[in-house]
């Protein structure tokens, strides 16, 4: 398997990075762990197809794989994609 192409997990480090501008149609360039620099409401998809909406989440690390973050329904700001 090419080292670059590892899927990472909870417990692994993160490989890449890269800003997320929220968006209800796109899909993130991988399925990433988030980095929140601003508290706020975070509204995505998961890895698994589920749309979620976590409430008030601080700044830190989201425990969860996402493959979209939707602008509809994100107060958070300053996300990044980890992977």
């Amino acid at each position: 398997m090419n080292p670059t192409s590892k899927p990472g997990g909870l417990d692994q480090p993160f490989r890449f990075g890269a800003p997320v501008v929220p968006d209800d149609d796109t899909d993130l360039p991988q399925n990433s762990t988030l980095y929140i620099g601003t508290e706020g409401d975070i509204c995505g998809i998961t890895m698994g197809g589920t749309e979620v909406t976590l409430r008030n989440h601080p700044v830190g690390y989201v425990l969860g794989v996402f493959a979209r973050v939707k602008a509809t329904g994100t107060t958070a700001e300053d996300i990044v994609a980890l992977w």
